[in-house]
């Protein structure tokens, strides 16, 4: 009788390994997007658009919502990129550098914001997407907490949208900042005492957020 002898299984690499790959993989994309970027602007820009858009975009709709400006803010994004490209000294974290051009663009948009509406009163109706709003009281009660987010500190405000609303570890929210991890606790705590006191003061808000927490338990 003849044995046959046994086939070997196919190697799969361990997940740490694929990880390492998979990193060294991105860390070599952003070294050669970053060199491009370098040698041609306009060419490298368009290559990091198309790489990044979609990234960009998500975070921009994260941090202001369905924003009539949001095209316009998007646009300054990666218009700085073109012109700031020489300063990155990190190639491989390109992807990093592009997320905090992306933080501070939208920063300096909500700093501008809020010196208008000292200035001039303005009275902003935003606009939200109808996937976004499907029954009245998630309308409302995304209209009211958007009113109250937007009644933070500019600075407060991006720490509590990037942790809370964009699910950012602290750690990362203080390097896209660039604040230290002490600065970026200190101003999530401010944004926390902050929305909790002005939601309270809001006896409909605080039932809105009671009942819909009660449903998704």
């Amino acid at each position: 009788m003849s044995v046959r002898p046994l086939s070997s299984p196919a190697f799969e690499p361990a997940a740490p390994v694929r990880e390492a790959e998979a990193a060294s993989d991105a860390a070599q994309l952003n070294r050669v997007l970053a060199q491009r970027l370098r040698d041609d602007p306009a060419r490298g820009t368009a290559e990091i658009h198309a790489h990044f858009a979609a990234d960009v975009n998500r975070l921009v709709w994260r941090l202001l919502g369905a924003d009539p400006d949001h095209n316009d803010v998007v646009q300054q994004i990666f218009c700085k990129i073109m012109l700031n490209g020489h300063r990155l000294r990190e190639p491989e974290r390109l992807a990093a550098w592009v997320q905090s051009i992306t933080v501070n663009t939208v920063y300096e948009e909500l700093r501008r914001r809020d010196v208008r509406r000292v200035f001039q009163r303005d009275s902003n109706n935003f606009a939200f997407h109808p996937d976004l709003v499907r029954d009245v009281e998630v309308r409302d009660l995304l209209l009211r907490a958007k009113q109250v987010i937007e009644r933070l500190p500019a600075k407060e405000r991006i720490v509590f949208l990037l942790h809370f609303v964009e699910g950012r570890p602290l750690a990362e929210v203080a390097e896209l900042c660039d604040y230290s991890l002490a600065t970026a606790k200190r101003r999530l705590n401010s944004a926390n005492r902050r929305f909790n006191a002005l939601v309270g003061k809001n006896p409909d808000l605080v039932a809105l957020f009671a009942r819909r927490e009660g449903r998704e338990k």
